[in-house]
C-alpha cells in the first residue's frame, strides 16, 4: 500500500498530471507502470489529505467569522434598542 507523500499541493498536482500523461502516452514496462501507479496513489492520498485539512480549516474560519458578525449585530441591536427606549 502506498503512503501519502509530503509535497506542496501544487507540486503534487503537477507531478500527478505528469504521471497521468506518462501512463497515457508512453509504452512502459510493467514495472514502470506499477511504480508510476504507486507514486500516483501516494500523491492522490497526500492531495486528498491536504484538501480535507483545508476544508476543515475553512469551516472553522467561517464559523468564527459568522460568530463575530452575529456578536456585532447583537451589539448594534442592543444600542439601537437602548437609544429608542430612552428617547
Amino acid at each position: 500500500m502506498s503512503e501519502p507523500q509530503k509535497v506542496s499541493f501544487e507540486q503534487g498536482l503537477e507531478r500527478l498530471e505528469e504521471i497521468a500523461e506518462k501512463l497515457g502516452e508512453a509504452e512502459l514496462s510493467v514495472e514502470e507502470t506499477i511504480a508510476l501507479l504507486r507514486e500516483g496513489k501516494g500523491l492522490e492520498k497526500a492531495l486528498r489529505a491536504y484538501l480535507e485539512s483545508a476544508e476543515k480549516e475553512l469551516e472553522a474560519v467561517t464559523k468564527k467569522f459568522i460568530e463575530q458578525v452575529d456578536e456585532a449585530l447583537a451589539h448594534i441591536m442592543r444600542r439601537v434598542n437602548t437609544s429608542t427606549t430612552s428617547a
